[in-house]
């Protein structure tokens, strides 16, 4: 699987000074991030998941992936711990929206 990091494309799209930055920035920890991830993918998709599924799993587990590349394009640093804090700072703002009505 790719690293996972956006190519430049973005940042000329985004019309950035430094088209680089952001891989520069991210590219260790997004990297890091996929050999935990890939592994794991492909461990369970040989040893759980039936044959005639194993192309299902892994194009889902492939979604999964672009979805976190995309936050971390966004707003993350590319590892799976911003995603998690901002998962849950959007649970606690659910959590508070009735209580202010």
């Amino acid at each position: 699987e790719s690293s996972g990091i956006l190519p430049p494309g973005m940042s000329i799209l985004q019309r950035k000074e430094d088209i680089f930055s952001d891989c520069k920035k991210k590219f260790w920890n997004t990297y890091k991030t996929g050999l935990m991830y890939w592994p794991f993918v492909q461990l369970s998709n040989f040893v759980f998941v039936p044959v005639y599924l194993r192309t299902a799993y892994t194009g889902l587990c492939g979604f999964v992936w672009a979805a976190f590349i995309c936050f971390s394009q966004e707003s993350g640093d590319g590892t799976v711990k911003s995603a998690f804090m901002w998962l849950q700072r959007e649970k606690v703002n659910a959590d508070e929206e009735p209580s202010q009505k």
